[in-house]
């Protein structure tokens, strides 16, 4: 139960797709995409590339897309990778969806087999003026398919250079949508906002059909509806259900975006008041999860009767939001009197995926009791409301100490906390749970500095053969045999021990000069490891390179950590 969104998670949720998941080819190219446009939004000091998580949501954000967007987005156009983060985000609520973007952007047209080079060269070049000042090309780079739909290229073989001239230094607008994801069927749609046969030769009309496929038939029915002519498009979908869809249209008479935004709202508005009377007004605000998978009204936990944990909502006092993150809400409230911390999964969000996380969490809480790991008071199973709930934690996590709070642990405290930690690790082990998810914002602090173990959302029960396998956790914090989808067992959170130690010690983030994927890599072909400071208590550092060896067998039990801990709070005068 923590309070900070899990922005690199590598669980079941397949939020990061790892190297052995997708072309290598690809993977390398998104790679090199995502580190240029990092380093062009931290250069160009957008205020949002200056939060501490930014560079590990900025990668979830790419690997929620399908790696054609890394290939296709232009990199100069960086801000625009924001505004689709923030679409995506606010797509999450049912309420304000479908969110759209407007801005002018300068198109070139191109005619694919005789393009003269210098007039090639002007139409690409990054910006344009026009009345309101220097305009963006477009996001994404044309597709050769695409290209043969766009505005210069309506298959006149002597099209006047002049008149090309003209038509590259004419404005149109992007438009992107984001809303929840649903079979799309563009082809269908007539009229003149996308009437590809009147564009294209009839040998590459199918083809483009083809194409269009992926978009949403309301959505370009919308467009159409506004007089505006679909010029180019690139269809997105995420691997938790949202759709991100640009178009690059012409049709509307002024260049500013004011006026479009207001338009193009007031034919959301109608599409709403009437769904699905017509082609052209197809429902796309929500997605039908019956026509895919049936959400069960009352979660089954298995139980052995001994106890009673289900909750009453009605009994819940919900108070003021703590966190918020993709998949759920933590809230602070009091149940019977008490002060309790209240995970919410959002509805819009729920899926069968989410109910196994949601009944293996419920399922292992219940069954720990112990002062270094966060007490389960209950949990309400029964739909729509589905929550855990657990003792509130009033000083919050030891990442945002160490991160937000800007505070670090002298050695005897280091020392407390890490011995809270392994206490608490210790007894999941011995009770045959893997955490498989330790790091200091699954570690929260008490009113009187006491740390437990928290959010067991992708925990599990060890099987009986002591290995287990499939990449689940966060990638700095991660085992060598879990980023290698090798078999694993408690010996991978030994590891990421070594790395929330190292945090203790440090106060930073690990490998805070690499991305989450970089540093990955480096730990797996080349042993990479945080620099222990030169300062360190020789007993501390030596713990920490036995906790981190490349080979598990080769790292303590936590049953061992304790005494290696207890020696060394003996030997600074720290009482335990």
């Amino acid at each position: 139960m923590t309070n900070t969104d899990e922005s690199e998670s590598c669980g079941s949720r397949a939020v990061v797709a790892s190297p052995s998941q997708e072309n290598p080819r690809h993977y390398r190219m998104k790679l090199d995409v995502y580190g240029e446009i990092l380093q062009r939004l931290q250069e160009s000091n957008y205020e949002e590339a200056a939060l501490p998580d930014f560079e590990d949501q900025l990668w979830q954000h790419f690997n929620r897309l399908p790696a054609r967007y890394a290939l296709d987005v232009k990199v100069e156009r960086a801000e625009d990778v924001l505004t689709h983060q923030r679409l995506l985000k606010l797509a999450e609520d049912p309420a304000t969806r479908p969110v759209f973007d407007v801005h002018s952007v300068q198109v070139a047209p191109r005619n694919s087999a005789e393009s003269d080079p210098a007039l090639e060269e002007d139409a690409q070049s990054s910006s344009h003026t026009s009345g309101q000042g220097v305009l963006a090309p477009p996001t994404f780079g044309s597709s050769p398919n695409f290209e043969a739909i766009t505005l210069g290229n309506k298959i006149v073989e002597d099209v006047d250079s002049a008149v090309n001239a003209t038509l590259t230094t004419r404005p149109m607008h992007e438009i992107t949508f984001s809303t929840i994801d649903k079979p799309k069927l563009l082809s269908q749609v007539g009229g003149s906002s996308f009437n590809i046969s009147k564009i294209l030769p009839r040998h590459l009309v199918s083809q483009a059909h083809q194409l269009c496929y992926n978009f949403d038939a309301s959505l370009t029915s919308l467009l159409g509806e506004l007089g505006l002519n679909i010029q180019e498009a690139h269809a997105f979908s995420t691997v938790d259900g949202f759709s991100l869809d640009v178009f690059v249209v012409d049709g509307w008479s002024q260049e500013e975006t004011d006026g479009l935004k207001d338009a193009l709202s007031k034919e959301i508005l109608k599409l709403k008041d009437q769904p699905g009377s017509k082609q052209k007004s197809i429902a796309f605000f929500e997605h039908d999860k019956s026509s895919n998978e049936l959400i069960p009204a009352c979660i089954e936990i298995p139980t052995d009767g001994t106890d009673e944990w289900e909750i009453d909502v009605k009994q819940l006092k919900i108070e003021k939001k703590v966190a918020s993150g993709s998949y759920g809400d933590l809230h602070k409230g009091t149940y019977c009197s008490q002060e309790v911390a209240i995970k919410f999964l959002k509805p819009e969000r729920v899926n069968t995926e989410i109910l196994r996380e949601f009944s293996q969490e419920v399922y292992i809480m219940r069954k720990v009791r112990h002062k270094n790991v966060v007490q389960f008071l209950g949990a309400c199973t029964r739909s729509p409301t589905l929550c855990i709930v657990t003792e509130f934690m009033a000083r919050g996590s030891i990442y945002d100490f160490l991160h937000k709070q800007k505070c670090a642990f002298k050695l005897q405290t280091l020392l407390k906390v890490a011995l809270d930690v392994a206490k608490g690790m210790c007894y999941l082990h011995q009770n045959n749970i893997i955490h498989r998810d330790l790091k200091t914002a699954n570690l929260l602090m008490d009113e009187h500095g006491l740390v437990k173990v928290a959010d067991f959302g992708v925990a599990r029960v060890q099987i009986e053969s002591g290995v287990m396998t499939a990449e689940t956790g966060t990638y700095r914090w991660m085992a060598p045999e879990v980023i290698e989808h090798k078999p694993y067992s408690h010996k991978a959170d030994v590891f990421s021990y070594a790395i929330v130690l190292w945090e203790l010690l440090t106060g930073d983030i690990p490998y805070a000069f690499l991305t989450p994927l970089q540093a990955a890599v480096g730990v797996v072909q080349k042993g990479l490891r945080p620099k222990i400071p030169k300062k360190t208590h020789p007993r501390v550092k030596g713990l920490l390179e036995r906790c981190w060896q490349q080979e598990p067998k080769e790292r303590p039990d936590f049953e061992e950590i304790i005494e290696m801990l207890q020696q060394i709070m003996t030997e600074v005068n720290v009482v335990p």
